[in-house]
């Protein structure tokens, strides 16, 4: 994982964490591929933000569980819109101060004849302070709705537990 300031106890993540259906999504990806634009549609499907930009990771009792910096809690940024206090324009519904992190998502640009996931049959974890959490990627390209690829991945984790 890139963009992340490490301690013993605790790392500062590049992402946005969001919790949909009770599991915790820790979303990734180059700057300005579509990571808060997608969270503003799950906000709509009832997901609460967390933190966006920089998450803070700790590894607490063998569990993850990720919060916003205090000077960022409430705010995400939309480019072109600027920033904005989801609680103010979602409701108090829409955050969460603290999530455990359950599932690790990439979005990563799309390439044409490149050998994408297509069976789902092996699940990819990821190692975050010593702890290992199911991971996938999702490429990014014009006409893919992001949400419900997102929404459809957290339903199929529900399913497999």
């Amino acid at each position: 994982m890139s963009d992340q300031k490490n301690n013993a106890n605790f790392l500062s993540q590049h992402g946005v964490l969001i919790n949909l259906y009770n599991v915790g999504i820790l979303l990734t990806g180059k700057s300005g591929i579509g990571k808060s634009e997608c969270v503003i549609e799950l906000l709509n499907k009832g997901a609460r933000l967390v933190s966006d930009d920089m998450v803070i990771i700790q590894n607490i009792q063998g569990s993850l569980v990720g919060k916003a910096p205090e000077q960022t809690k409430e705010l995400i940024e939309i480019r072109g819109i600027g920033i904005i206090n989801v609680k103010e324009i979602f409701g108090y519904n829409s955050m969460q101060d603290e999530s455990k992190i359950d599932l690790v998502i990439e979005l990563i640009s799309f390439k044409e004849n490149h050998n994408y996931e297509r069976l789902g049959y092996d699940t990819i974890f990821m190692e975050i302070l010593n702890i290992k959490v199911p991971s996938i990627k999702i490429p990014v390209s014009p006409g893919r709705s992001l949400s419900t690829l997102i929404e459809v991945a957290v339903k199929k984790l529900i399913f497999e537990r």
